[in-house]
């Protein structure tokens, strides 16, 4: 064997063996940032609980606030401190919630209750004091982007679905017309429907 085929036979092997470290390295990286997309989920899943924990300690240490919420809510008169703090808290969710779309709309599978939060979230805004609170609010606070769009979008496909139809959910030993969390419960939801002109 020459020199020069010892060469290229040492250059193969370098070869060979480069691409099975190559291989390795991608394996090593791909079980890394696994590690670390679990990792970040589990830090995710602890500042949520801290975010909602502190939303709860901030609505039962405060004295008053519930009401205040509740009051606001409705869209029944309050003061202008009592506004203030319902804006505050309103805002703090809000923004809270405009985070968790945007991580949505960059990783969809990131947040396995982005769906629930979504619909607590709105369900503030569909109240008529969430929704003034949003209609005055919105541009000042967050601008002219893609989570106000979404927001306005929601709300007025839920404006839409209340103007067509009324559902009433009512359960056969009942006449009174009952929650959707009573129904849920129950089960034997029957849905009565009325269109209006």
């Amino acid at each position: 064997m020459t020199l020069i085929e010892i060469a290229e036979l040492l250059g193969n092997f370098g070869e060979f063996f480069g691409a099975i470290l190559v291989g390795a390295s991608l394996c090593y990286l791909a079980v890394q940032i696994r590690h670390n997309a679990k990792s970040t989920d589990e830090a995710n899943m602890r500042a949520e609980v801290e975010r909602f924990s502190s939303f709860g300690q901030f609505a039962a240490g405060t004295p008053g606030f519930m009401e205040i919420f509740l009051k606001a809510q409705k869209g029944e008169t309050i003061t202008h401190v009592e506004w203030a703090m319902y804006s505050t808290h309103m805002f703090t969710m809000l923004s809270e919630f405009r985070l968790e779309y945007q991580l949505h709309q960059r990783r969809p599978d990131a947040n396995p209750n982005y769906a629930a939060h979504e619909r607590l979230n709105m369900g503030y805004l569909f109240k008529s004091g969430g929704r003034t609170w949003w209609d005055g609010q919105k541009g000042d606070l967050f601008g002219e982007g893609d989570f106000v769009q979404y927001v306005d979008e929601l709300l007025s496909a839920h404006d839409h679905l209340q103007k067509m139809v009324t559902v009433r959910y009512t359960h056969p030993s009942h006449s009174r017309p009952l929650s959707t969390q009573a129904v849920s419960k129950l089960g034997g939801v029957k849905l009565e429907t009325k269109k209006h002109a």
